[in-house]
């Protein structure tokens, strides 16, 4: 009767494996025992009865025999247990403070000695845990210091860098595409597995990970690096196993908040002005108890984080600097009505042979003199979206088809973006909180249910990103975008014992990320075409913008684990149906960059008479940036760092 009992059960798991398109389940947040029991001359004791008690729960399990003095407990929530040996003609044995992690495989070696009587030997110190069953490398992250060692902005998941094994991802910031920031076994940052309470806890769209629960409601986090087992599945890197805190008999809360300020903390070192803004609070609280003693438990965990930060831009730095006689580059240059020239533009025309040409050739100066307006016209349009007003007064020259009347704004749409709207730094906000409950209910000394709901609504402005491999502090505030997300998940498991060697676990999961990523809106020409001018200035609209997608998570997984004898069998299915909606519009209306012409490539032809042969400081651009469309010709200076100097 009990084999045939054995056989119905792997027949049916067999069946179930393959009806749920079979795949090596993803592990359960739990972690494994094995004690050996020996007499004093080191023989296997065979006939004890190990029994495993959950101290804050009051939950208890029996071992498994092989049959030649070694007991397994399998699937264990992690925690601190007591376990007791009790065999005939043995004195029993109490082994307190048993501490188990998630995905460990612990030995427990116990000796009992001959009974004198009844009496009870109580083991309250002993050797660290051995795992001789592992093969893969792992390294735990416990309790302790997730309590007490400090983390910036309290991402817990950065402890993983205490492992000498992981590294932190440096890959270029994509704005709606972040990674785990892990780098795993020479893996990048999106080959990583994140799970929380054995669901996962991963933005398929992107492969980053979805924001889960406040740092005061982990327990502790498993890190795998290598060689993990097949159960791991859908990583090349490694994986991250989280595990969240449960209530227990005992009540406990926290109540926490953390400030940052100006006022009391050193200015950032790249900062370009002397009193940044800087405000950052976090805080929440976390409590958890029983809501029936040694039946069923809850723990509740809340945190918040509000910033307000100054985001820095080195555009046009030079203009705002006291004393400054430069501006972007340009030197006011008063023989010509006091128009903003390059350096070298001004070297020319005060070049002693220059001036003599002039005086010798009344046509060469007419040529020099419409040089000066259109480079000082063309100056003062980029900077400031209009010409100066020396150059107002109904002058025309060849290649423009119109005058330009006071105030000199010649051609120049509603959008158009100067480069002084662009300088200055710019304020950076944030604000996110994160909920999470979980609740823990003993059916019966063999059943276990866990129900876990997490939610996280967030949203960010001033972001900057790399993309375009634009340094950071050379975006100007048009050129950031704004994140809002929200994240619910919500997983169910059931534990269930099934006499001394079984153990079924089934998990329901549903989690949605809905995620929105749009170019910066509280600013003229957050819309407008992006503008690149590599090693100067970025501004108009955010190239990665506008990204909005709803990703949904059902997933069903079921693991059975089986001790025969010595042997432990594990085996289960994983089924995942992630339906996505979303709209990803890449670099819509353009974008432009703007490098340097070299000087053999000035234009000097009868096309362009007013070109001064030999200057090299001209180059043609046709027509000006205007909701992602060329529209009329223009002539512009060039830079000589590259920089855009036009509308």
């Amino acid at each position: 009767m009990k084999a045939s009992v054995q056989l119905r059960l792997l027949f049916f798991a067999v069946i179930f494996l393959f009806v749920r398109q079979f795949a090596f389940a993803q592990g359960a947040a739990t972690g494994d025992l094995h004690v050996s029991v020996k007499d004093p001359k080191g023989g296997g004791v065979t006939n004890a009865t190990v029994t495993v008690r959950d101290v804050a729960k009051g939950l208890e399990r029996a071992g498994s025999s092989d049959g030649q003095g070694g007991y397994s407990v399998r699937q264990l929530a992690p925690g601190t247990y007591s376990v007791t040996v009790d065999a005939p003609g043995f004195a029993k044995v109490e082994a307190a403070g048993v501490a188990i992690t998630v995905g460990e495989m612990a030995e427990l070696p116990i000796t009992v000695r001959v009974a004198g009587g009844k009496e009870v030997i109580e083991v309250i110190s002993q050797a660290e845990l051995v795992e001789t069953a592992r093969s893969s490398t792992t390294d735990t992250i416990g309790q302790r210091r997730i309590d007490n060692l400090p983390i910036n902005g309290r991402n817990y998941i950065n402890f993983t860098l205490t492992d000498s094994q992981v590294l932190r991802d440096n890959a270029p910031n994509t704005g709606a595409a972040p990674t785990s920031g892990l780098n795993m076994s020479g893996q990048r940052g999106r080959s990583n597995l994140v799970n929380v309470d054995g669901a996962d806890a991963t933005d398929n769209s992107i492969n980053g990970v979805r924001s889960t629960v406040s740092q005061e409601a982990v327990q502790e986090f498993q890190i795998i690096t290598n060689s993990y087992a097949a159960e791991y599945g859908r990583a090349s890197g490694g994986v991250v196993n989280i595990v969240t805190r449960s209530g227990a008999n005992d009540f406990h809360g926290d109540v926490f908040g953390y400030l940052r300020n100006r006022n009391f903390q050193a200015v950032n070192p790249f900062s370009t002005t002397s009193n940044p803004a800087y405000t950052r609070v976090q805080g929440g609280v976390a409590f958890g108890g029983p809501i029936k003693k040694d039946k069923t438990y809850y723990y509740f965990a809340y945190e918040t984080t509000r910033r307000h930060e100054t985001g820095f831009s080195s555009i046009g730095q030079d203009c705002l600097a006291a004393n400054s006689q430069t501006c972007f580059g340009l030197i006011p240059f008063a023989p010509a009505g006091n128009v903003l020239l390059t350096a070298d533009q001004i070297g020319f025309l005060t070049n002693p042979a220059v001036q003599a040409t002039e005086a010798a050739s009344p046509a060469y100066k007419a040529e020099v003199d419409q040089y000066v307006f259109l480079a000082g016209a063309s100056s003062g349009q980029a900077i400031n979206g209009q010409w100066p007003a020396a150059f107002t007064g109904g002058a025309q020259i060849v290649g423009f088809p119109t005058t330009c009347p006071p105030p000199g704004n010649c051609f120049v749409p509603a959008s158009y973006q100067s480069l002084a709207s662009q300088q200055g730094n710019f304020p950076v906000f944030e604000g996110t909180s994160v909920y999470s409950l979980r609740l823990d209910h003993n059916v019966n000394s063999s059943n276990r249910l866990t129900l876990r709901v997490n939610a996280s609504p967030s949203t960010v402005t001033g972001i900057e990103v790399s993309g375009q491999d634009q340094p950071f502090g050379q975006n100007s505030y048009s050129r950031t975008s704004q994140q809002t997300y929200r994240d619910v998940a919500g997983v169910v498991q059931d534990t269930w014992t099934i006499g001394n060697n079984k153990v079924n676990e089934a998990r329901f999961q549903y989690a949605r990320r809905g995620l929105s990523y749009f170019y910066n809106t509280a600013t003229p020409g957050g819309s407008d075409p992006a503008v690149n001018i590599p090693g100067f200035a970025y501004f108009g609209r955010e190239p990665y913008s506008y990204i909005k997608r709803t990703e949904e998570r059902y997933q069903f997984t079921d693991n059975f684990s089986w001790s025969l004898g010595r042997h432990d069998l594990k085996f289960g299915g994983d089924f995942n149906f992630l339906p996505i909606k979303a709209t990803f519009t890449v670099n819509y209306g353009g974008v432009y960059d703007v490098g340097g012409i070299p000087e053999s490539e000035s234009f000097q032809s009868a096309q362009f008479p007013w070109a001064v042969p030999g200057s090299g400081l001209w180059s043609w651009v046709a027509g000006r940036l205007h909701s992602g469309s060329w529209q009329s010709e223009r002539f512009i200076p060039q830079h000589p760092a590259g920089s855009f100097l036009a509308g």
